[in-house]
């Protein structure tokens, strides 16, 4: 049986930059880019959440062994929820422009990141290994000027239901291949299912 993850675009391209993330649901977006952050503002469609991130021009045949990868990983997770409650920065490096941020949390998305690292390391998929600790978060903005966090009040919160491996970085050059996460089980999630009934209830009208 054919695996459910989803081609968006195919890409004919021998080598292609790439990260595995989530995409921020549009509803989360749009509250979130109404938070008012100095610098230059991402746009709410580039809004993500980045689970692994891997070098320029990966091969072609590489992005295939990871679809492997992340499927067997994704597939066992079911929806979970993730809040950000502050925005924040990290520090500037060298002379760039200091990234503001909104820091992620969730368990459930710590145990996700460190099962498909685990994956990825068990077949060899090379992924970028730059900082030691996961930080997941959402970049707001890109600031020349010194920034002062601050709470989110209150806090924005949505549910993650699918992965996404982003690859190309140009125009139409881009693909976008999509991992759905396990569907819940209502006895066990009861609480969480209505959150998604909500929620399918407030987009719908």
């Amino acid at each position: 049986m054919a695996m459910p993850y989803y081609w968006q675009r195919i890409y004919w391209h021998s080598c292609i930059m790439a990260f595995l993330g989530i995409r921020v649901q549009q509803d989360a977006a749009r509250l979130i880019s109404n938070i008012e952050v100095v610098g230059n503002k991402e746009p709410p469609s580039s809004y993500h959440i980045t689970l692994l991130c891997f070098e320029d021009n990966l091969p072609i045949h590489e992005v295939a062994k990871g679809l492997e990868a992340a499927y067997d990983v994704v597939s066992k997770f079911e929806p979970f929820l993730v809040k950000a409650k502050k925005v924040s920065h990290f520090p500037r490096r060298e002379d760039k422009p200091i990234p503001i941020i909104a820091p992620i949390e969730s368990e459930d998305l710590h145990d996700l990141q460190k099962k498909l690292a685990k994956s990825f390391d068990s077949d060899k998929i090379e992924f970028k290994k730059t900082f030691k600790d996961y930080k997941p978060h959402i970049t707001l903005a890109y600031s020349d000027d010194e920034f002062d966090d601050f709470k989110i009040d209150p806090p924005i919160e949505f549910i993650v239901n699918e992965v996404v491996l982003f690859g190309g970085d140009v125009g139409d050059d881009r693909v976008f291949i999509t991992f759905p996460l396990k569907a819940p089980e209502r006895t066990k999630h009861s609480a969480l299912m209505r959150k998604i009934d909500m929620y399918e209830k407030l987009i719908m009208g």
